[in-house]
């Protein structure tokens, strides 16, 4: 599609009267004293601790303690009683029973 020159013109002229973008008064000092502010303790700390080489050194500890102490454990699995198993069987027993009684046709 091509344009006319009026059309190139108007669009040329538009321009006319722009002027260079200034910041507000005082601009730089707020953003400086912004900076300035952000710079206390817990700015440092969690900034020391986002990086890679802390961040990665914390979880391989973590890691290392969970190990030593799973590996390290005296965890034994309860015994089953024979007892519960003995009670089980006489309740199947039981329903069995009732089961059988109620089939019995007179």
């Amino acid at each position: 599609m091509k344009r006319s020159n009026l059309e190139i013109n108007e669009i040329l002229n538009s321009l006319d009267g722009v002027g260079r973008a200034e910041a507000r008064p005082y601009m730089h000092t707020r953003v400086m004293a912004r900076i300035r502010e952000e710079n206390n303790f817990w700015t440092k700390a969690v900034g020391f601790i986002a990086r890679p080489a802390v961040a990665i050194g914390c979880v391989l500890v973590v890691l290392m303690a969970n190990t030593y102490t799973v590996m390290n454990s005296n965890y034994t699995e309860p015994e089953v009683s024979n007892i519960t198993a003995t009670v089980v069987a006489d309740g199947l027993q039981n329903e069995n029973y009732i089961l059988a009684v109620n089939d019995v046709n007179p």
